[in-house]
């Protein structure tokens, strides 16, 4: 467990001796406050048109921010996911990395916690936008809380995914590539379950991250919905370790 702590603290450490972690977190809060000033602008028009009895502040304004910061990370993460074990693949460090006394999962594992530690930082610059409201209005804490947990699995999850993605190529490139595409198919399953009938529809409507996220945006905290995202989670971990255990017993 020591040597999972130790890789995780490394791996931190390491984006911020880069310009990676400065360069996303710069993208994002700047897109992120384009997006809550755009949702705030219609809000404060709906305001003026309709009356105060007429608009939500949870639905009309924090939640469409929500949703805008949830199609943003999956743009971003993929720049973040590409490098976990892609980078050490290229450089040859990864299999330095192996032959230490750190089993192949504190590894993996430790790198993701490190990219969590990331997310959590976005996450939490998001907020700040969100936090303003409450000096000039009272929005129900329970919508916000659900909404930024959704939020935070949902990145989770694409990281998780990312991970494993990392781990099949030492080229960064080609990582993120196949992360964005694998990320925008999980987040429109939910349109083309629209437009599907039957069995079909409900699984790709299930399989959709649009569709588990939108609930934790409402409000709604369904264990459903948690369960989706801490399996795919679980998954995209579990085959990364089994992709770098695989790449040790390569000749």
């Amino acid at each position: 467990m020591r040597s999972l702590w130790l890789v995780a603290r490394r791996e931190f450490r390491a984006y911020w001796t880069s310009p990676v972690a400065y360069v996303v977190l710069a993208v994002f809060l700047v897109l992120a406050g384009v997006f809550y000033f755009s949702e705030l602008s219609q809000f404060v028009a709906l305001s003026s048109r309709g009356g105060n009895n007429l608009v939500d502040v949870n639905q009309q304004l924090i939640r469409p921010y929500l949703y805008s910061v949830s199609v943003m990370i999956l743009f971003i993460l993929p720049l973040v996911s590409m490098r976990l074990i892609s980078e050490e693949k290229r450089q040859g460090t990864l299999e330095i990395l192996l032959t230490t006394p750190a089993p192949d999962w504190a590894v993996v594992i430790g790198k993701y916690l490190a990219s969590l530690g990331l997310l959590a930082v976005l996450v939490a610059g998001s907020a700040l936008h969100v936090a303003i409201l409450y000096g000039f209005g009272r929005p129900e804490w329970g919508p916000v809380w659900t909404g930024f947990l959704g939020l935070f699995l949902t990145g989770a999850a694409y990281l998780a995914l990312g991970l494993f993605l990392s781990s099949l190529t030492q080229n960064q490139v080609v990582s993120a590539a196949a992360a964005f595409s694998l990320f925008l198919a999980l987040w429109l399953m939910h349109s083309l379950g629209a437009s599907a009938s039957g069995t079909l529809s409900r699984v790709l409507t299930y399989i959709s991250f649009a569709g588990h996220f939108d609930n934790f945006g409402r409000g709604v905290l369904d264990t459903s919905d948690v369960v989706f995202f801490l399996t795919l989670s679980g998954a995209g971990v579990f085959m990364a370790v089994q992709s770098v255990t695989a790449t040790r017993w390569k000749p």
